[in-house]
């Protein structure tokens, strides 16, 4: 299952790299949904492949929920005939 999650903009980068590590080393590998973008507001979305439900990540977050805005799993979809 696909986890997204949202940084609050006003998380510092050293900060947002901080918890992206952290979310590595306990098996939640994360990347930008959107790399490159100079957006801030996209920027700070990203992504989890690996999770195994929306509850896992957010208690894998639990120290960090005020850099966190959102927490949701990414949305099913199917092949479109």
């Amino acid at each position: 299952m696909s986890v997204q999650f949202k940084f609050k903009d006003s998380v510092a980068e050293g900060r947002r790299r901080e918890i992206i590590d952290m979310l590595g080393r306990a098996g939640y590998p994360a990347r930008s949904l959107y790399p490159g973008q100079h957006r801030p507001s996209l920027a700070s979305i990203f992504t989890v492949s690996q999770a195994e439900d929306v509850k896992s990540l957010h208690a894998a977050l639990t120290g960090y929920k005020q850099d966190i805005e959102y927490v949701e799993a990414s949305p099913k979809r199917g092949l479109k005939s």
